[in-house]
C-alpha cells in the first residue's frame, strides 16, 4: 500500500508504513496491560481494537482509491474472511430481529465491532506486506514482542510480583482489577501484560517459530542476538506452568521440523535436552509439576471446569443451531466452557463455526502451499514458521475462549494475515502464474469465471 521505490537488485522493497503500523499494533496489543481501556467505549475501548479499526479504515480507503485492477482467485484467506463476517452479520441481524435481552445487546454490538477490527488488521497485513523484505521485517517485530513478553514473564516468575501494577496511561482506566499472580504446583504462573496465563501462552507460541526460524536463516546477524530470543521464549513457555502453552509450543516445534535439514534437527534435539536439563537443575520440581499437568486427569479442577459446562452449552445450541444467538452474547455469567470453538457454535451456530474453521484452514493452506512453491530456502522456512505459528494459536483456542481475550484474538488474525501475505508474495515471485494445483478452493475458480463473464459483458 502506497508508492514504492526500486532497489539495486530490481525488487520493490516494502514501504515502512505498513510495517510501522503493524509494529505499533503489536506494541499496543502485547506491551500495554490488557485491563487498561478507554472506559467510555466499553468492550471496544482497548487500544488494540481501536488501532485495528484504523487498519480497516486504511484498507478500505486503499481499495476505494486504487487505480490498478487486482488479480482474482488468489486470495483464499480474504474470501474465507468475507464468508465468516457475512455469517456474523447475519447472526447479529437475526438476533436483533428476534429481540435480545438488554444485557446481551451491548455485548453483541461490541462483538461485531471487534470482529471488524480484527478483520482490519488481517486485511492490512494480507495486502500491505508486498514482498519478502516486508515479511521478514514483520517477523522480526513479532519476535521482539515475543521476547519482551517472555522476559517480563520470567521476571514475574522470579520475583512473584506482577511488575505492571504501577503502569498508568493518560486516558486509559482499568476495566477490571489487575489479576493476582496465579500459583500452580508451588510455582508462579507468569502472565506478562496479558489478562491470563493462557493468553500469555498464545503470544509465546506464536512468536517462538519465527524466533527459531530467524535464528537459523538470518545468519548475517549477531549469533547472540539471534538465539537469545529463542532461549527466552522457550524457557518462558516452560515456566508458564501451562498445559496449553506447552502443547502449543510443542506443536509449533513439530511443524518446524520438516523444513529443517538433518543437521539442524540433531542440533535442535540436543538443545531441547540441554534446556530441560538446565531447568531441572535451576528449578527443582518444575519438570515433575509439568508432568503432573498431563497425568492428573479428572482430579484437575481446571479440566473439570471446562467440561462441566459443555452440556449447558450444547443445550443453548439447540435453541439457535444454524446461525446462533449472536457473537458476544454467550456471557461468562451463563457458563464458562473454555473452548472457543464450542463458544462459536453457541454464538454463530453451525454455519458460523464452519466458516471460522474454513478461515483457519485457508490460512494454513496458504502457508503450506507457499512453503512448497517458494523460491529459495529462506522464504520456505519463513512460510513454515507462519504455518507453525498459526497452527499453535489455533490449537490453543480449543483450551480457552480466545476471542474474549484481546491478545489472543489479535495474534490469531495477525497470523492469518501473514499466511495470506506469504502466499501472495510467493505467487508474485512466480510471476503471478499459480501452479496447476495451487487453487486452494473451488470457489476461487467460480470467482474467476464470474469476473471474466462480467468483463466480457462490460
Amino acid at each position: 500500500m502506497g508508492e514504492q521505490t526500486v532497489n539495486r537488485d530490481g525488487q520493490s522493497p516494502e514501504r515502512s508504513d505498513v510495517v510501522t503500523f503493524a509494529t505499533v499494533f503489536l506494541v499496543v496489543t502485547c506491551a500495554v496491560p490488557s485491563h487498561l481501556t478507554v472506559a467510555a467505549l466499553g468492550t471496544v475501548g482497548r487500544l488494540t481494537t481501536l488501532w485495528a479499526l484504523l487498519a480497516l479504515m486504511w484498507w478500505i480507503l486503499y481499495q476505494v482509491n486504487r487505480t490498478t485492477p487486482e488479480a482474482v482467485g488468489r486470495r483464499p484467506v480474504r474470501l474465507a474472511l468475507a464468508l465468516f463476517l457475512g455469517v456474523a452479520v447475519a447472526s447479529y441481524a437475526i438476533a436483533m430481529l428476534q429481540g435480545l435481552p438488554e444485557k446481551e445487546s451491548s455485548p453483541a454490538d461490541g462483538g461485531l465491532i471487534r470482529l471488524l477490527a480484527w478483520a482490519g488488521i488481517l486485511l492490512l497485513i494480507h495486502d500491505g506486506v508486498k514482498n519478502r523484505r516486508g515479511l521478514f521485517a514483520i517477523m522480526r517485530r513479532v519476535v521482539l514482542v515475543g521476547t519482551f513478553t517472555a522476559v517480563l514473564g520470567l521476571l514475574q516468575f522470579a520475583t512473584g510480583a506482577s511488575l505492571i501494577d504501577w503502569i498508568s496511561i493518560p486516558g486509559l482506566s482499568p476495566s477490571a482489577e489487575l489479576a493476582n499472580i496465579d500459583v500452580r504446583g508451588g510455582f508462579i504462573r507468569a502472565a506478562g501484560m496479558a489478562a491470563h496465563p493462557l493468553e500469555y501462552g498464545v503470544v509465546l507460541s506464536s512468536s517462538f517459530p519465527m524466533a527459531l526460524t530467524l535464528a537459523i536463516t538470518d545468519t548475517g546477524r549477531n549469533l547472540l542476538l539471534r538465539w537469545l530470543p529463542v532461549g527466552a521464549i522457550a524457557v518462558a513457555s516452560v515456566m508458564s506452568v501451562s498445559r496449553s502453552a506447552l502443547i502449543a509450543v510443542a506443536i509449533a516445534f513439530i511443524f518446524l521440523v520438516p523444513a529443517w535439514s538433518r543437521t539442524i534437527r540433531r542440533r535442535a534435539y540436543v538443545a531441547l535436552v540441554g534446556m530441560l536439563g538446565v531447568i531441572y537443575l535451576v528449578t527443582p520440581g518444575m519438570l515433575g509439576t509439568l508432568r503432573g499437568l498431563f497425568t492428573v486427569g479428572a482430579d484437575d479442577t481446571s479440566i473439570t471446569s471446562r467440561t462441566n459446562g459443555y452440556s449447558t452449552a450444547f443445550g443453548m445450541v439447540e435453541n439457535n443451531p444454524i446461525f446462533g444467538r449472536g457473537f458476544g452474547t454467550f456471557l461468562p455469567e451463563y457458563v464458562i466452557v473454555d473452548n472457543q470453538y464450542l463458544g462459536l457454535l453457541v454464538e454463530l451456530g453451525i454455519v458460523g463455526l464452519c466458516m471460522f474453521v474454513i478461515l483457519i484452514v485457508a490460512g494454513l493452506a496458504c502457508a503450506w502451499r507457499a512453503r512448497r512453491n517458494a523460491k529459495g530456502d529462506e522464504l520456505r522456512q519463513a512460510s513454515q514458521a507462519v504455518l507453525a505459528s498459526l497452527t499453535a494459536v489455533a490449537v490453543t483456542f480449543a483450551f480457552f475462549d480466545g476471542l474474549s481475550f484481546p491478545m489472543a484474538a489479535a495474534m490469531l488474525f495477525f497470523m492469518l494475515g501473514m499466511a495470506g501475505a506469504v502466499w501472495r508474495i510467493v505467487q508474485d515471485e512466480l510471476g503471478g502464474d499459480a501452479p496447476a494445483d495451487s487453487r486452494l478452493f473451488p470457489a476461487n475458480k467460480l470467482m474467476e469465471h464470474v469476473f471474466r463473464r462480467a468483463k466480457k459483458g462490460a
